[in-house]
């Protein structure tokens, strides 16, 4: 498959090259940062995932040593290699908290490439496109591609927007406020009652959450909802149509990611 790759992505692509690395998985990351001449430490930040500090042609990456789960320390550690390869030259620190992280199209040009590179580099597309090969989508499939590359199940969603195999549109809410929303090239509806932060619309798993109703996992992961539940109607006379709704809750950090895709 043919695949448009973002500047950021073909710098990934070069360092996987560099390092003789089709996949990186199973290989240590510290040991990839420290042969492309950074150094790498994991320490106690306060309100940081990660951060790269370079002074003298020098550069330290840190991760933060409280992070709980080792799929977000990697995916923080490949953003600070991103910093690293693109934009070291640019400013001395770069620190990045949870937010900038998960704001993937809110954050700015450099931490949008960050997050573009450590994707590319985690996850490379034609590895992950195969991956994504004669699956029907439903949330197991999210939870496989989390597993094989060990990465979040909220890095797996975002990266199947770009490189999966079926049409999704995905929301991001954070405190009861939509804040972005991201879609396939091949997903056609258009969601226009999408308000920055306005709630997530009455009738969606979301909004369901955030109410604090229900939150729905392993097999019930899947609800049904109407399309008019998030997106607009051609006019009076469409005939509203049946949608799935998978909406992953971090209750530590009060968000929600929405993946909605035509039943």
């Amino acid at each position: 498959m043919n695949f448009r790759f973002s500047e950021a992505e073909v710098k990934a692509k070069k360092v996987l090259d560099d390092c003789g690395l089709s996949d990186p998985v199973g290989f240590p990351l510290y040991k990839i940062i420290m042969g492309r001449k950074a150094f790498y430490e994991e320490a106690p930040l306060v309100g940081k995932e990660g951060e790269i500090v370079s002074v003298g042609g020098r550069s330290i990456i840190t991760i933060n040593s409280n992070i709980q789960f080792e799929t977000k320390k990697r995916f923080a550690g490949a953003h600070e290699l991103g910093h690293y390869e693109m934009h070291r030259d640019l400013r001395p620190i770069f620190s990045d908290t949870e937010e900038d992280l998960m704001n993937w199209y809110q954050a700015g040009p450099q931490e949008m490439q960050a997050n573009e590179f450590a994707a590319e580099f985690l996850m490379p597309s034609e590895i992950f496109h195969k991956e994504c090969e004669r699956k029907k989508f439903e949330p197991k499939v999210i939870d496989h591609l989390a597993n094989r590359f060990l990465v979040s199940k909220t890095a797996a969603i975002l990266r199947f927007v770009k490189r999966g195999n079926h049409p999704v549109f995905v929301v991001f809410c954070k405190d009861n406020k939509m804040k972005w929303w991201k879609k396939s090239d091949d997903f056609y509806h258009f969601c226009e009652i999408f308000q920055r932060d306005a709630p997530p619309p009455p009738g969606t798993v979301a909004n369901e959450i955030f109410a604090g109703k229900k939150s729905y996992v392993g097999d019930e992961a899947k609800q049904d909802i109407w399309k008019s539940d998030w997106f607009r109607m051609k006019d009076d006379n469409e005939k509203d149509t049946r949608f799935f709704e998978y909406c992953l809750y971090a209750g530590s950090f009060n968000y929600t990611l929405s993946v909605i895709w035509e039943k």
